[in-house]
């Protein structure tokens, strides 16, 4: 065999081995932190690259746990900061219990009620725990709040926006698949991670700006998946909210009447009107 042939062959070999990754598999998909921060660009590439994926729902799930788990550590990291550098108002705390245990009216109900030392205590540490929430001062409860908060109402609004969203732009005629309007909405949370500023004792994110933020990103995912003109994509973003608040509104009226029709003094008026009618 020639030098010439041999080379030949080794080319066609090194082409071969090239063209193999294309043919046997699709290219690997970007990563979750990637898309987030392209997410956060405005771009409309991520949407799209979630929605022609592999199960789009199920990498939308894991892409929504990704940011609430940013948030989360977020939080936590904020309130270890937090405590390290706010003053300390524990020496205060146990002064002041010292000096109201030590007057005369604390003796006296004491004697009144064995269990008002036990009240008083849990009292005292309750408005503590209050007095250090209004301050902004680093608390357990407020973390943990905060925590569960974060990912029971991200987690909901991920959801129950997806579903609404999802329906109203099939009424539009769209033919995309629930899986692929879940994926893709899970890039719009992206702004949530705006509020990781919180690791830095005393910075917040401004909640309207987040809210601004995940409007755009909401339409952005709504036109990429379901393809809809405009002022149809914007009647899918906004219908939702309109929805959700309708119905709290009902919910709320309707708790209203029926505990003014469990109050008997109203019960009674009314039989006195009914009476008076006849």
């Amino acid at each position: 065999m020639s030098s010439e042939s041999g080379e030949m062959l080794a080319a066609a070999d090194s082409l071969s081995r090239e063209v193999e990754p294309a043919e046997n598999g699709r290219t690997p998909a970007p990563g979750v932190l990637n898309l987030l921060g392209r997410t956060l660009l405005l771009g409309s590439e991520p949407y799209a690259a979630v929605r022609d994926g592999e199960k789009p729902g199920r990498r939308g799930f894991i892409i929504i746990l990704a940011i609430i788990g940013l948030v989360v550590l977020a939080q936590l990291i904020g309130y270890w900061l937090g405590a390290l550098t706010a003053p300390n108002l524990g020496s205060l705390q146990t002064l002041l219990y010292n000096a109201l245990v030590d007057l005369p009216w604390y003796a006296q109900q004491v004697q009144l009620d064995p269990t008002f030392a036990t009240q008083f205590q849990q009292g005292y540490l309750a408005g503590w725990e209050a007095l250090r929430i209004l301050l902004g001062y680093p608390t357990i409860t407020a973390t943990g709040s905060s925590i569960v908060l974060t990912a029971v109402l991200t987690l909901l609004n991920w959801l129950i926006f997806g579903v609404l969203a999802h329906w109203l732009a099939r009424w539009y005629g769209s033919q995309a698949r629930f899986g692929q309007t879940l994926g893709a909405l899970s890039l719009a949370y992206a702004p949530l991670l705006l509020s990781m500023v919180i690791v830095v004792p005393g910075a917040t994110a401004p909640i309207s700006l987040i809210f601004l933020l995940m409007l755009a990103t909401k339409y952005l995912a709504l036109k990429a998946v379901h393809g809809l003109g405009s002022a149809a994509t914007l009647f899918v973003l906004l219908a939702p909210y309109v929805i959700v608040l309708v119905v709290a509104v009902l919910v709320l009226l309707n708790s209203g009447a029926y505990g003014l029709s469990q109050n008997p003094t109203v019960n009674q008026v009314l039989q006195i009107e009914q009476f008076l009618s006849q």
